[in-house]
């Protein structure tokens, strides 16, 4: 798909969206390692992060996935800490997240209720639709389970500002590469951004 010529700004904006979600990966240890960040667009994407899994998961820990949940949001929280404002363009990224936190809470017991399955829509990441469905779950249950989802979603949105806040200064260096080149893959991004958490977890234990 053929994408209209960007202005500087909205390049920038896109560079500090791709790289907030970059940052968030490389400094949590527990995050598939990031192979390259582009700000050209792919499909309806107008830039990408791309992360390999260092190894091929069956299980996932809730670790793990609340980690998932804070990169997916790094690209919007990256937006709010430089510009006070955000985009549009973090659309699929909370979409995705909600629906992430949603199955953690309802089909997978890491919410608030324990182990017991309270499987839903899928495609409908609060409950409220449910309801209105008619599904026999009280509206004290759906009202938990939405403060559960929403409840991932703010402390994992915290731990994305909070490592972006420590990183700025690297945030901003990766930013301008991006501009200057449009894509930066592993052996570039190491020399911008050190070594990523995951291998330092490694060697240290």
């Amino acid at each position: 798909e053929r994408h209209m010529p960007m202005s500087e700004h909205d390049r920038r904006l896109v560079a500090y969206h791709e790289s907030g979600h970059t940052l968030v990966a490389w400094y949590s240890s527990l995050a598939d390692p990031v192979d390259k960040v582009t700000i050209i667009p792919h499909g309806l994407a107008l830039g990408v992060t791309e992360q390999l899994p260092a190894e091929e998961r069956v299980n996932y820990t809730r670790a793990y996935l609340l980690t998932r949940v804070a990169v997916m949001l790094g690209g919007r929280t990256s937006e709010e800490l430089v510009f006070e404002d955000f985009t549009t363009g973090a659309e699929s990224d909370i979409v995705e997240a909600t629906k992430l936190a949603r199955r953690m809470v309802t089909k997978w017991g890491m919410g608030s209720f324990g182990p017991l399955a309270l499987d839903g829509d899928e495609d409908q990441p609060f409950l409220g639709y449910e309801l209105a469905q008619g599904r026999n779950v009280s509206e004290e249950t759906h009202a938990q389970i939405d403060r559960d989802i929403r409840g991932i979603i703010e402390d994992q949105h915290k731990a994305a500002r909070s490592l972006l806040e420590q990183h700025r200064e690297v945030l901003d260096r990766l930013v301008d590469a991006l501009m200057d080149h449009e894509t930066v893959e592993d052996g570039e991004l190491r020399e911008i951004l050190g070594s990523p958490a995951s291998e330092i977890a490694a060697s240290e234990a």
